[in-house]
């Protein structure tokens, strides 16, 4: 309980540092709007019993009004203080907000493509962002923060305006109810009430919390869900699937076991806060009677006036529930923080690769050799290796083609060539250096890959090439034409400026093999040392793939290229060829050289020879 306790204060200051980094006056100018806050409630009653006691004491209409006008001028004031610098409050507020989304996607694409392709993580960054957002966030937080000063301070308030009426006086009354009413002791009686009344709602509010924290944790996954289920909703692209296959009534079944899900869970949460507000109330009710029979009693025994009836009571119950919301907001700071603690977790998610510090040499003639040595692999949680003992070397300015069927291994080898994720066993050398020990962002530099499952983006034509707000249009033209899109691209008033898809204004759709072409002229925009294409044309008839391999061949001629394919037509031209089976490489060399064995390659080629001979 200690340790819990700590780590919840930890969180609270970390919380504070990062939103005094984001915005330095927040705190200052939320304290000061809660200063102001608190003091409104008291104009009424302190104004209000006083005019009571005029009119009691027949003054002069003119005496009233003036107090009626002074209590209208400190509303008026006030209000509009308060109105002005809350608003200034929300913009701030919803800026932090935006800037911890903000934080929350750099770090997400910041962490090692390995950890984010695991389940566990996807869900921390889910709890993350629900955390900060669909249970009220920082500004939420910082929002209960500023009630703590706004309650403290009513509280005070509250306090001297109450204690007027623990103050015996002189009176006539010889009665007993009325000496012991007298008495400086005689409030103990109703300060019992209100602490037995209090200590019963903190428990009641704890509990409360403990609800709404498991509420919320069973309620994360189905969240998910929903949301995977509602984006097939408004995304066109795949909406040819959902029509052409009917699929709408899976689509409506997930997102209704969702919403059922959903609907069970806040049935739960429902039934216990239905019961928590009914004993709440009970108990509130319990020490408002009391407080009206206290101050009720004394004014009938003449030892307060009539105005100051309305005062006490008002005093005493804006006490009583500014402790008690205090207890409320306290026992809320610290759900808060646990959900802050999300946060914090997703935060210190550390990268496991290791950051090497070498520079990668610059080479303008591309001497760069790369070899795979005994490297096997396995993808986390999984008891088979996808790659094993691979052995390879890609000798500088050479064609390799990577060919294999399906399910061989032939991306995981390109994804751990890229270092996207790292051996298992064995090594990957660069220039005889073990990769893991350059720069990452240097080694990366080296690669221009276009993956079977490439991306493009609803951006620019331009942006997408070049990856980047800012770029050389000549040159983004000229890749764009290598490309073999010239012609298209001249068709379209924007030019390179056109925006893909629905997204922005005036976006366009283009076909598949538009958008490998472009995928393409991305690679050559980069011109890095290596060149990687694995299987982005796929979905074309290998003669097509044949031609686009060829071209693109005579566009990176100087470069080391690897072309990854489970079609041998784009094999013939390469230098080199190896043949993945199972994760394993079992034959290696050149087209003629793998025709004259009696292997796999010469297996899968004759296989295939009717579709492109």
């Amino acid at each position: 309980m200690k340790h819990e306790k700590q780590s919840k204060r930890a969180t609270i200051r970390k919380v504070f540092r990062l939103i005094m980094s984001l915005e330095p006056g927040f705190f200052p100018l939320l304290l000061f709007v809660k200063m102001i806050a608190a003091i409104h409630p008291f104009i009424n009653v302190v104004f209000g019993s006083r005019i009571i006691d005029m009119v009691i004491q027949k003054q002069t209409v003119n005496v009233i009004m003036q107090t009626v006008l002074v209590m209208a001028a400190c509303h008026l004031i006030l209000g509009v203080v308060h109105w002005r610098l809350e608003s200034v409050l929300g913009v701030k507020r919803c800026s932090i907000d935006e800037r911890i989304t903000q934080i929350i996607s750099e770090k997400s694409l910041q962490l090692d493509y390995e950890l984010l392709e695991r389940k566990e993580t996807l869900e921390l960054v889910f709890k993350a962002q629900e955390g900060m957002t669909s249970n009220g966030g920082i500004g939420f937080f910082c929002t209960q923060l500023g009630n703590l000063v706004e309650l403290a301070a009513g509280l005070v308030y509250s306090l001297v305006l109450f204690l007027g009426v623990c103050i015996p006086v002189k009176t006539a009354g010889t009665d007993t109810l009325t000496k012991v009413l007298n008495a400086w002791w005689s409030p103990v009686f109703l300060a019992a009430a209100a602490v037995f009344v209090l200590a019963a709602k903190n428990v009641l509010q704890r509990q409360n919390g403990r609800q709404s924290q498991m509420n919320f944790e069973r309620n994360v996954e189905y969240n998910r869900r929903f949301g995977y289920f509602f984006h097939f909703l408004t995304s066109y692209k795949e909406g040819k699937d959902i029509r052409v296959y009917h699929m709408q009534n899976m689509i409506m079944d997930g997102l209704r076991e969702s919403n059922e899900n959903y609907e069970r869970s806040m049935g739960i949460l429902r039934r216990w806060t239905n019961r928590y507000m009914t004993l709440n109330q009970s108990l509130l009710f319990f020490l408002q009677m009391g407080s009206y029979l206290y101050v009720g009693l004394k004014a009938i025994a003449g030892l307060i006036s009539v105005g100051s009836v309305l005062q006490y009571i008002a005093a005493f119950w804006q006490l009583c529930r500014n402790i008690s919301d205090m207890m409320g907001v306290y026992v809320n700071v610290e759900i808060q923080s646990r959900y802050l603690s999300l946060f914090e977790d997703f935060m210190e998610l550390e990268n496991k690769k290791y950051e090497g510090t070498l520079p990668v040499e610059k080479r303008e003639d591309n001497r760069y050799e790369i070899e795979f040595k005994d490297v096997s692999f396995r993808y986390p949680n999984s008891t088979e290796d996808v790659l094993s003992h691979v052995n390879a070397k890609f000798r500088i300015g050479e064609k390799t083609a990577i060919v294999g069927q399906n399910g061989a291994g032939k991306t995981t080898f390109i994804k751990l060539l890229c270092r996207l994720y790292d051996p298992t066993k064995g090594e990957i050398l660069l220039n005889g250096i073990n990769i893991r020990y350059y720069d990452y962002r240097e080694y990366m530099s080296l690669f221009s890959v276009v993956f079977q499952d490439f991306w493009l983006f609803s951006l620019s034509i331009a942006e997408n090439v070049a990856v980047s707000t800012e770029y050389d249009e000549e040159r983004v033209i000229d890749c764009i034409r290598q490309a073999g899109l010239g012609e298209r691209l001249g068709e379209l008033p924007e030019g390179i400026r056109t925006n893909l898809y629905q997204l922005q204004e005036n976006g366009i759709e283009i076909s598949g093999g538009e958008a490998q072409k472009l995928a393409i002229a991305r690679a050559l925009y980069k011109d890095a040392a290596f060149v990687v294409l694995d299987e982005p044309t796929s979905a074309l008839d290998p003669v097509s793939e044949y031609d686009i391999y060829r071209r693109f061949n005579e566009l990176v001629e100087e470069k080391t290229a690897v072309y990854i394919s489970h079609r041998m037509s784009s094999c013939r031209f390469c230098d080199n060829i190896f043949v993945f089976d199972k994760g394993r490489i079992i034959q290696k060399g050149s087209h003629e050289t793998l025709m004259r064995e009696d292997g796999r390659y010469r297996e899968l080629w004759n296989a295939q020879a009717q579709y492109y001979q």
